[in-house]
């Protein structure tokens, strides 16, 4: 009898890209024909098992420069999956167009055992051959993007030498007729006015409160879909751009200096040069946060979604550094004041809960399984952690700061918690240095995988402004009947227990024990009250407590070292902050230093 071997089935997925969203909306465009030659291939080698996959990996209006790509990313999560077998394309540009993010490619691609086959082209990596070919016409792809790109900037420097804008909405003060900048009456009177306020005051913050309170508005500007944009309140960005631009003079700013446009200009030469030499000023007074040691800027944001920026002020020839929360205007309206934590402590602090977090056995490999790592691999790195600890403490702050670039995706700063957002890809890396050379990361690795692992520290490290660290509110009402004497004895009995502790630090909780005249388990329970938070213990003499807790509850309950928590636990609400509505535009509301 003849014995039938079934072909293995070859699980294959079509990618297919289209640079532009043009004709994406027709019945028939390039992601179409792209996917059916691709399918009709497939079909024609099903005497080899292959197989299409149902799932559709189209990126309509996304270039090939780069990899953050939507269908591109889900088709690298399905690889990570193990649910494909090839990876099928018309062309393999249509894949990348850079060398180096292919050379990343196919070194997955390689881990995994993942074919990548081009229709046109006829060839797979499967062979030496396949790949030289494949290096060669990828290398004559990113030739001809970087010819266009140059193409494109030799033409803009042409026209902006010629006196010409090119592109774009038209600058404050200005709209644009058959192609020519032509002067706004309206907003040349606004652009005027800056100008003059700032050589009055030449503070770029007095200018900014100026033009709010006279309830100046940005331009309302049609762009191409007939829409428009724009009429609302002006930014300080957009008013600190204006102080700065050579179009108000008449000139036009390019790559090696100014060129005198076609516009009429709106500002005197004198005037610009009397702003210009303020601004220059302070900027002499002021060095600026370049060359600054502190590691998280770019990184921070606060629980409110507002990005943290660094802000430095100085006093008496001495610096004060701080990461503040950008002043967005969401937050403006609702009045919402900005988070501010100072910088060196806030450095201090990630770097230690980083130290921690990956000389943690438990968290490592919470977080490497977010990557797919398991078994012997998950052990072994796992056991990496204190030797990356090591590391760490004998960084210098160079090197600290790439780290922490490569490790972080982000980090987020609330009022009582530190969220450390990290990629388990750099961590997986990390762990695996060997050191020798300053560990940077990959990030023509990341769109690979959006694994994300949240790492959260109850700590304190940031205080709202002119806000107290600690929400007490003196009582002045008479003392209420509904006072527990049972808690009230808790509180002080949890002080004496303290006491007790800073003065006879050569005893045990046995002897402690002995010496308050209480069994050792009561004892440890009384410290442990020590750590409520001081808003519970002031209502807990006054009698404001809730109803529900009882002496026994307090007593008996895990007193968690998170004030938040607590007041969760124990059923108080969080203390009550009235809004703030004085003017908010003041130091660190600016795009950048001055």
């Amino acid at each position: 009898m003849t014995k039938v071997h079934s072909q293995p089935i070859v699980r294959c997925a079509i990618y297919t890209r289209k640079s532009t969203n043009k004709r994406l909306d027709h019945d028939i465009n390039s992601l179409v024909t792209q996917r059916e030659v691709s399918s009709a291939y497939i079909k024609s080698q099903s005497f080899k098992g292959w197989v299409e996959l149902p799932s559709i990996y189209d990126d309509g209006g996304h270039s090939g420069s780069g990899l953050d790509r939507p269908a591109l990313k889900q088709l690298m999560q399905d690889i990570e999956a193990g649910d494909i077998d090839v990876v099928v394309v018309y062309k393999i540009d249509r894949l990348t167009r850079s060398l180096a993010d292919f050379v990343r490619l196919v070194e997955i691609f390689d881990q995994r055992n993942i074919a990548l086959v081009s229709i046109s082209q006829a060839f797979d990596t499967s062979d030496s051959m396949g790949r030289m070919i494949l290096n060669v016409l990828l290398t004559f792809s990113q030739f001809e993007r970087e010819l266009i790109a140059d193409r494109v900037r030799d033409s803009i420097q042409t026209r902006k030498r010629h006196g010409k804008i090119h592109g774009g909405m038209p600058p404050f003060g200005y709209v644009s007729k058959s192609g020519r900048l032509c002067i706004d009456a309206h907003e040349e009177k606004i652009v005027q006015f800056i100008y003059d306020e700032f050589l009055r005051t030449r503070r770029y913050t007095t200018v900014m409160n100026a033009v709010r309170d006279a309830g100046f508005r940005s331009s309302i500007k049609a762009i191409k879909s007939g829409k428009s944009r724009g009429g609302r309140l002006m930014s300080p960005g957009t008013v600190y751009g204006i102080l700065k631009n050579p179009i108000y003079i008449g000139e036009i700013k390019g790559k090696n200096g100014n060129y005198a446009g076609e516009h009429q200009p709106i500002v005197s030469r004198s005037v610009w040069e009397q702003a210009q030499a303020i601004s220059a000023e302070r900027k002499k007074k002021s060095p600026g946060n370049k060359g600054t040691e502190h590691l998280l800027a770019g990184l921070l944001w606060d629980d409110l979604g507002r990005h943290m920026l660094l802000d430095l002020n100085w006093h008496r020839g001495k610096t004060y550094s701080a990461y503040a929360s950008s002043n967005t205007m969401w937050s403006q309206r609702v009045f919402r004041r900005a988070y501010r934590a100072n910088a060196e402590q806030l450095d201090r602090t990630v770097i230690a809960s980083f130290s921690d977090l990956i000389s943690d056995r438990r968290v490592v490999r919470k977080a490497l399984k977010k990557l797919g790592v398991f078994g012997d691999e998950l052990e072994s790195l796992a056991s990496a952690g204190t030797g990356a600890s090591i590391k760490i403490g004998a960084m210098s702050a160079h090197e600290l700061r790439e780290l922490l670039k490569a490790v972080f995706y982000r980090i987020e700063v609330g009022p009582n918690s530190l969220t450390l957002e990290v990629r388990p890809l750099e961590v997986r890396r990390f762990l695996e240095w060997q050191g020798g050379s300053t560990f940077r990361g990959r990030p023509a690795d990341w769109p690979c995988s959006d694994a994300r692992y949240e790492h959260e520290i109850a700590v304190r490290t940031i205080t709202e402004e002119r806000w107290p660290s600690l929400h007490i509110n003196p009582c002045n009402a008479p003392l209420r009947e509904s006072r527990d004497e049972k808690l009230i004895n808790l509180v002080k009995g949890a002080r004496k227990a303290q006491k007790l502790v800073d003065q006879h630090r050569e005893l045990s909780v046995d002897d402690l024990a002995v010496l308050h005249g209480c069994r050792p388990t009561h004892f440890a329970r009384l410290i442990r009250l020590n750590y409520l938070a001081p808003d519970i213990v002031t209502s807990i003499l006054d009698g404001s407590q809730p109803k529900e807790l009882t002496s026994d509850e307090l007593l008996k309950s895990n007193v968690p070292t998170d004030w938040a928590v607590q007041r969760r636990l124990f059923g108080f609400a969080e203390p009550t902050r009235e809004p703030d509505s004085r003017n908010l535009f003041g130091r660190g509301m600016w795009p950048a230093k001055q």
